[in-house]
């Protein structure tokens, strides 16, 4: 907590840096054109203007009259939901030689890099072992080959099992594959809902067996398991899948996959540096996947401040903090809670979203006690 800090400032229009114009943050120039009506959250502060002269809305204290009458009273590190990660792994023939060796490489500098606080990830590797159970059983791919666990504290468990495996099975039977993944994912997400799941594919072939039909369905046909990432996608809650195409993918049936799935394109890794690529596009996965959902602070929580007193405050990776406006209907960048009448979480507007991701340097803290500036 930080009480009596002076950080309240009540003016017309947005104080933003400059520079962090060029990042895409479009709720900057929305805020802009509209102004930023706001009155009365600090007393004598109101009508203060930014460093630069023009009028601008700061939590941020700088001196001067009405420095004294800070309204903000708690500042906090926004702490995201958590998010649940299965990795669907082909180890399929075609994966033999320096193309495995590298991709275990990747995954494993992943799922050892602190950066990935707040995921927690499963293994499940394809094509299982033929055994009794009917080929086409997506069940059968609901049982992770590592359960479940936050990272990078999992990541031993992850790498053990990549070194206790080899490629070895002819066909990449994605159908029944992802469709067990995505059922372990939305079991998942049920069972958790203040946390977000998703499916991660990662494959160097085309769908391919394991019968040739599966429920009157054909399971080569790359429409019938980009069916399966849409209907994961428009379920509730939602699980998504993202897809990591190695050398060797056919990119247009990743790519149908990838959108049905809800993550717009696969990312597709290039031959030479595997290892490095691959981590790389892990990286933009991790990324892509933390949502910008965030718990609601336990002191609005808990009745301690109110809803009308909560503002979401980021820091880009370069230039000054800033405070971003409640939009409740989300039609510009902003911010709004998940439920308008009793809420649990803050939830950044897709464009605010977006644009927060693009900068990994930047930070975002929800500031309590001053009044809400609205859109």
């Amino acid at each position: 907590m930080r009480a009596n800090r002076a950080r309240c400032r009540a003016t017309t229009g947005w104080r933003v840096p400059a520079g962090y114009r060029s990042r895409a943050f479009v709720v900057v120039g929305l805020a802009t054109a509209a102004g930023l009506l706001f009155s009365g959250a600090c007393g004598a502060g109101a009508g203060a203007t930014s460093s630069s002269g023009q009028g601008g809305f700061s939590l941020i204290g700088q001196g001067g009259a009405g420095a004294s009458e800070a309204c903000a009273l708690y500042e906090l590190a926004a702490e995201a939901r958590p998010v649940n990660l299965f990795i669907l792994f082909d180890r399929s023939s075609s994966m033999f030689g320096s193309k495995w060796e590298s991709a275990k490489a990747g995954l494993g500098a992943f799922v050892d890099d602190p950066e990935n606080a707040g995921i927690s990830a499963a293994l499940r590797f394809f094509p299982r072992a033929p055994d009794a159970t009917p080929a086409c059983d997506q069940q059968a791919y609901m049982v992770p080959s590592v359960a479940l666990g936050p990272l990078p504290a999992n990541g031993a468990a992850i790498k053990l099992a990549l070194d206790a495996e080899s490629p070895d099975g002819f066909g990449t039977p994605m159908y029944p594959a992802l469709g067990g993944a995505l059922l372990m994912a939305l079991e998942t997400a049920q069972a958790k809902p203040k946390q977000a799941a998703a499916v991660l594919l990662v494959t160097d072939g085309v769908p391919q067996g394991p019968a040739e039909t599966c429920g009157g369905v054909d399971p080569e046909s790359p429409d019938a398991v980009a069916g399966l990432a849409a209907a994961a996608a428009a379920s509730s809650p939602k699980v998504y899948t993202y897809v990591v195409g190695l050398p060797g993918v056919d990119q247009s049936t990743a790519n149908v996959i990838a959108k049905a799935g809800g993550t717009d394109a696969a990312i597709l890794v290039a031959s030479g540096d595997v290892a490095g690529s691959f981590h790389e596009a892990l990286g933009k996965v991790r990324g892509d996947v933390l949502p910008c959902e965030y718990d609601l602070p336990k002191q609005v929580a808990e009745g301690e401040v109110g809803l009308g007193k909560v503002n979401v405050e980021i820091t880009p990776g370069e230039g000054d903090a800033f405070v971003v406006p409640f939009d409740k209907a989300c039609k510009g960048g902003g911010w709004r809670f998940d439920d308008a009448v009793d809420p649990t979480a803050i939830v950044l507007c897709p464009e605010t979203c977006a644009a927060l991701k693009a900068d990994n340097e930047a930070a975002i803290e929800v500031v309590l006690g001053c009044e809400t500036a609205v859109l």
